[in-house]
């Protein structure tokens, strides 16, 4: 939707293969952005002060947004390693 990458969609193909899934990792969050531009700025926000996206920018916001779905992502990936 972002124009962006997808960090990992890898849980939901192997969860069939949970017996083999100790050697895989849980991606962390990645901006996928081009540096100078308004999503790499608020994806970039996110990362370092959370909270909620709610800039003037709607390239700041998407950027923002999308960190906020990788952190998520990740941290679900870890909570199932535990």
């Amino acid at each position: 939707m972002f124009g962006c990458k997808s960090s990992s969609n890898s849980s939901e193909s192997s969860k069939s293969d949970e017996g083999d899934n100790s050697a895989k990792t849980c991606a962390e969050p990645e901006n996928p952005y081009e540096e100078g531009s308004g999503h790499y700025a608020g994806w970039e926000w996110a990362e370092q002060n959370g909270g909620s996206c709610d800039g003037n920018s709607q390239s700041f916001n998407e950027g923002c947004e999308e960190y906020q779905h990788q952190e998520g992502e990740y941290e679900k990936c870890k909570a199932k390693r535990e």
